[in-house]
C-alpha cells in the first residue's frame, strides 16, 4: 500500500506491508524525478526488505532523503550499506484492530459419523472458563445417552441444554434431540418450530445465534454429515469474525455436510481430528508445562504458515522466541502465542529470529583452500559443474564459492543453487550489496583461502557500498527451498550445508541427510560444519577440513 503527499516542498511517502508492481512504477517516478528544491521522507510500515533498485536509489539521494522503518531487519541492513535510517517503534505493539480476545466459547456441530469424533476433541479440551456447546443429529425416538457418554471423558459439567436458563463457564451444554437451540444474551432457548435443513436440532440455527453471541470470541468446529446443515450460518460466522474450523473430510465417510460447507469458501481452516485438538489447545491458554507448550505451538505454526520447526533444536528455538518476545515487549508466552497467529508481521518477526544468519566470505578459509587443492581438479572434469549452497543466507558463501570458480576459469560451465527457508534473507543476497567496512575481512578471507587475483576484482565500489558484479551474480540462483519439508532439488557435484543440522534434532538430521545424500552424485563432495558430524551409516571418506566424499559404489 502506497500514499504520497507534498507539503511546503516535503514529499511525504508512505509505504505499508508490501511493495507491489503498481507501486513500484509510482516510486521510481516519483523517486526518480530528484528535483533540487525537493526534500524526500519514506516510511515503511511492516516491511522487512526492499527491492535493489530502490536501494541503488537510496545511495544516490543520500542526503535528500530521510527514512523510517517499523521493521528492525530493514532497519539493519540499510544502516550496514551506510544509508541513514531511523527505527520508529522498534518493539511491537498489538494492533486491536486485527488481534482476537481471547475464546469465550467452542461448539461442536455434526451428524452421521460425529459423535466419536465430538468425543475424541472434547476428552483433549483443557479445563478452562469458557462454555462448550454440541448440536448433534440424534434420533428422538430414543433416550439419549450422550451427557453421561460425554461426561466420562471431561472435568466440565455436561448436561443438556434447558430453555431460558442461563449460559455459565465450565460447561458443556447438548441440544437435546428434536429442539433448535439459540442463545441470545447468555441464555439459551428451545423450539420446536419447523425444521431448518430437515434437522432438529438444527446446527445452522445454533452456530448463526452463537455467531452474534460471541462473534470473535468463538470457534465453530463442523464435523462429519449427510446434506447441507451448517453451511448457511458459515457466512454468518465469517461476516462475526468467528472462527470456522472443518474436519478434513477424509476423515469421514459421511462428507457432503463438509463438503458443501467448504464451497462457501468462507472456513478459517481444514483440519483433521488432531489437528484441531491441538489448535483448539493452543487458543485456550490452558496452563501446561512449558515443553509441551512449545510442542504445542511448533505445530500450529506448521498448520498456520506452512514452516516446520518441529524437530528444531528446541534450546535454541526456546532461545530465540524469549529474544523476539523482549524485543516486542511481551512478557507473557501466552500472549505471544496468540498474537502471533493474529498478525502476520510478528511471525515474520520469529521467522527471522529462526534464521541464523551468522556468515561473511569465505568463511572458514582453510576449508576453500582445500576445495582448491583437492576438489576442484576433479570437478573441472565434469562438462558442467553444479554446486548446492544450503541454508545459503545473505549470500556471502554462494557468492564465494562463485568467485572462487570464475578465477579458476570454471564459472562459466557452472552453475550455483542458493536456497534459504527465510525469504527475506534471499531478496537481500539476490541484491549483491555488502558494507565496504566489511570487504576488509572479505579480503583476509580470501587471501588465506590462497585466492590469487585481488578479491576487488569481482566487486563494484560506490561510497560504503559494495555490490557483486552482474557476471557473479547471474550464475548463482537464489530461491526459496526448506530443507525440512522440501525435497531434493537436482543432483549436485558440490553440496555447501554448513551449521545448519546443528539446529536440528537426532531424528531431524536423519531426514535431512537423507535429503542432501539424494541430491549428491556418486563421488560428490559434501562440505559441512566445524560442529556437525555425518550420520554412521553413510559411505562418505573425508577428505580435510570437513569436506567429504560420497562413496563411488552405494
Amino acid at each position: 500500500m502506497l500514499h504520497i503527499a507534498l507539503k511546503n516542498n516535503i514529499k511525504k511517502i508512505l509505504i505499508e506491508d508490501t511493495i507491489d508492481v503498481s507501486d513500484t512504477v509510482v516510486l521510481k517516478r516519483e523517486l526518480s524525478l530528484n528535483l533540487e528544491n525537493i526534500t524526500y521522507e519514506v516510511s515503511f510500515i511492516s516491511i522487512d526488505s526492499i527491492p535493489y533498485w530502490l536501494v541503488k536509489l537510496f545511495l544516490k539521494m543520500k542526503n535528500q532523503i530521510t527514512i523510517e522503518t517499523t521493521h528492525s531487519a530493514l532497519w539493519g541492513y540499510l544502516s550496514k550499506l551506510g544509508i541513514k535510517n531511523s527505527l520508529k517503534n522498534n518493539h511491537y505493539e498489538v494492533d486491536v484492530s486485527i488481534t482476537k480476545p481471547p475464546v469465550k466459547a467452542i461448539v461442536f456441530g455434526g451428524s452421521a459419523g460425529s459423535i466419536e469424533k465430538t468425543l475424541e476433541l472434547i476428552k483433549q479440551l483443557p479445563y478452562v472458563d469458557i462454555a462448550i456447546f454440541i448440536v448433534l443429529h440424534l434420533s428422538p425416538d430414543k433416550k439419549s445417552l450422550l451427557v453421561s457418554i460425554v461426561q466420562n471423558v471431561t472435568q466440565y459439567k455436561v448436561q443438556e441444554a434447558v430453555h431460558n436458563t442461563q449460559v455459565k463457564t465450565n460447561c458443556i451444554y447438548i441440544a437435546p434431540p428434536n429442539y433448535h437451540l439459540t442463545i441470545i444474551d447468555n441464555y439459551m432457548y428451545l423450539d420446536s418450530t419447523p425444521h431448518v435443513s430437515y434437522s432438529r436440532p438444527s446446527i445452522t440455527t445454533t452456530f448463526k445465534s452463537l455467531a452474534y453471541e460471541y462473534q470473535s470470541a468463538l470457534v465453530a468446529v463442523l464435523l462429519c454429515g449427510y446434506g447441507s446443515d451448517g453451511t448457511q450460518s458459515i457466512v454468518d460466522l465469517k461476516q462475526n469474525n468467528s472462527e470456522v474450523i472443518i474436519l478434513d473430510p477424509q476423515e469421514c465417510e459421511a462428507t457432503a455436510m463438509l463438503e458443501n460447507a467448504i464451497e462457501t469458501n468462507n472456513h478459517s481452516k481444514i483440519l483433521t481430528s488432531q489437528e484441531i485438538a491441538t489448535y483448539l489447545k493452543s487458543l485456550l491458554s490452558a496452563e501446561v508445562d512449558l515443553a509441551d507448550e512449545l510442542e504445542i505451538f511448533l505445530k500450529n505454526i506448521k498448520l498456520t504458515y506452512g514452516y516446520d520447526f518441529i524437530n528444531y533444536d528446541r534450546g535454541s528455538l526456546s532461545r530465540r522466541i524469549e529474544l523476539t518476545m523482549k524485543q516486542s515487549m511481551i512478557s507473557s508466552f501466552s500472549e505471544f502465542k496468540k498474537t502471533v497467529f493474529n498478525d502476520e508481521s510478528l511471525f515474520a518477526k520469529l521467522l527471522s529470529s529462526f534464521s541464523i544468519n551468522v556468515t561473511t566470505f569465505f568463511r572458514n578459509p582453510e576449508v576453500f583452500k582445500t576445495l582448491r587443492e583437492d576438489v576442484i581438479p576433479y570437478l573441472e572434469t565434469f562438462p558442467s559443474i553444479r554446486v548446492w549452497c544450503a541454508g545459503c543466507s545473505r549470500g556471502d558463501e554462494p557468492y564465494s564459492i562463485a568467485i572462487m570458480l570464475d578465477e579458476l576459469g570454471l564459472l562459466d560451465k557452472s552453475l550455483v543453487y542458493a536456497t534459504d527457508f527465510n525469504p527475506r534473507v534471499l531478496k537481500e543476497a539476490g541484491n549483491g550489496l555488502f558494507s565496504r567496512e566489511d570487504f576488509t575481512d572479505f579480503e583476509a578471507n580470501y587471501i588465506k583461502s590462497m585466492g590469487k587475483k585481488p578479491l576487488r576484482n569481482w566487486f563494484e565500489f560506490e561510497g560504503k557500498v559494495v555490490e557483486i558484479k552482474e557476471h557473479i551474480k547471474k550464475k548463482v540462483l537464489f530461491f526459496q527451498h526448506n530443507l525440512v519439508t522440501d525435497d531434493s532439488i537436482n543432483e549436485f557435484h558440490l553440496i555447501f550445508c554448513r551449521n545448519v543440522l546443528i539446529y536440528f534434532n537426532r531424528s531431524l538430521q536423519k531426514t535431512v541427510f537423507k535429503t542432501i545424500n539424494d541430491s549428491l552424485f556418486k563421488g560428490g563432495f559434501l562440505v559441512l560444519g566445524e560442529s556437525e558430524k555425518l550420520p554412521e551409516e553413510y559411505d562418505y571418506k573425508i577428505i580435510d577440513k570437513k569436506i567429504y566424499r560420497k562413496g563411488l559404489v552405494t
